[in-house]
């Protein structure tokens, strides 16, 4: 047997392990950078009752929060200056995530300088669902209250560092979602001119036509 046959199988096989390290890199990009854009709701973790904010790549803002022996959550777009937004807003049991639809909920947006202003709630046909309307508010840093009255009482949640400004965020989102495609497609690019070169090499030695080295016999 000669070595040049052995040394074309070792190019081969060390061509096809490059390829899947390739491959494997190239995924784990892909997974773990659009997990880091994608943030989960917080309405399925119940171990923080702290208020939450998640915002979306596209914008979308999530704010839930404990309320008593409820859980509620907010959603809506990025809030502009002097511009009205809407959003719904869910109401569950903390414990079970069951829908809840007999509580009596208001919401409220107060400026840094105290001024108070009502957020319409508007009751959908769907058990615990509900439309929200924001009214245009200038540009600033609000606090955004949720009361909830269940059974003769009353519950608060508050949402402060709410922010009305021009947001510019999802741009840069989608900038870093075309840099991680291109190093994907870069990757896979040098896998296959590695494969291409590593075979050309291999298909040399088996016609016994070695680079610089002369021919063993086994």
């Amino acid at each position: 047997m000669r070595l040049n046959y052995r040394k074309a199988i070792n190019i081969v096989t060390f061509s096809l392990r490059g390829l899947r390290l390739t491959f494997v890199l190239s995924f784990a990009i892909a997974f773990f950078g659009n997990a880091a854009l994608i943030l989960a709701h917080g309405d399925e973790n119940h171990g923080d009752a702290k208020p939450k904010t998640a915002i979306t790549e596209k914008g979308t803002v999530t704010r839930t929060a404990r309320v008593g022996d409820f859980e509620i959550m907010l959603k809506h777009s990025s809030l502009e200056p002097d511009a009205a937004s809407m959003g719904r807003f869910f109401i569950t049991r903390f414990t079970t995530n069951e829908p809840v639809g007999d509580a009596n909920p208001a919401i409220e947006i107060e400026s840094a300088t105290g001024t108070v202003t009502g957020i319409s709630v508007e009751k959908t046909d769907a058990v615990g669902s509900y439309v929200v309307r924001i009214p245009a508010l200038p540009e600033g840093t609000y606090t955004i209250r949720t009361k909830l009255t269940f059974s003769g009482e009353t519950d608060t949640a508050t949402f402060s560092g709410v922010e009305i400004a021009h947001h510019e965020a999802a741009p840069a989102m989608a900038d870093s979602s075309w840099r991680q495609t291109g190093l994907m497609a870069a990757l896979f690019l040098i896998a296959l001119v590695s494969f291409g070169g590593l075979a050309y090499l291999a298909q040399r030695v088996f016609k016994n036509k070695p680079l610089g080295e002369e021919t063993v016999s086994a």
